[in-house]
């Protein structure tokens, strides 16, 4: 056999040995915060929720077609695992309280969920369409992503075991 013909198997294997063996891990964390529950003035922060799966939901109380995705995202989300946020700045659409009351009576059921005015983390998020889904795993990584209305609770709770089993 022709030693070029060796030489080049013998370089392509360590190619492709290095590809296939020396993968980097690419992680795409989600941002601290430390903000609070508008609700409960309970502090609530990235490292608080980390260990276990959750997922960031992020709106407006303005956006009404926002709505449909709240109310499916809710129905599958375990309690605890479900953080609430609003990207408006503006100090007349900051109120929690108010937002989460006018959920309530949309949906006509309690939502035991932390509202959080977060415009600033939005942003680091590069949030702009709303509403906006994250899924983030236990170790505190973007594990899926979805912008726009979403009601396919099937595909919600999908992408949630997915998320749980990263």
């Amino acid at each position: 056999m022709n030693w070029r013909v060796l030489l080049t198997i013998a370089v392509g294997s360590l190619v492709l040995f290095a590809l296939l063996f020396d993968e980097e891990t690419v992680t795409n964390p989600f941002p601290e915060f430390a903000l609070e529950d508008g609700l409960t003035s309970t502090p609530v922060s990235k490292s608080a929720m980390e260990g276990e799966a959750w997922v960031a939901y992020i709106s407006a109380s303005w956006c009404g077609h926002c709505h449909p995705t709240l109310d499916a995202v809710d129905q599958v989300i375990p309690a605890d695992r479900l953080l609430v946020f609003n990207k408006d700045p503006r100090e007349e659409h900051s109120d929690m309280v108010a937002w989460n009351e006018d959920m309530e009576a949309a949906f006509e059921r309690e939502l035991a969920r932390p509202f959080i005015h977060g415009p600033n983390m939005s942003e680091e998020l590069g949030v702009v369409g709303i509403p906006h889904v994250f899924y983030i795993d236990a170790e505190g990584n973007i594990e899926f992503d979805r912008k726009g209305l979403w009601t396919n609770m099937d595909e919600m709770s999908e992408v949630w075991n997915q998320t749980l089993a990263a």
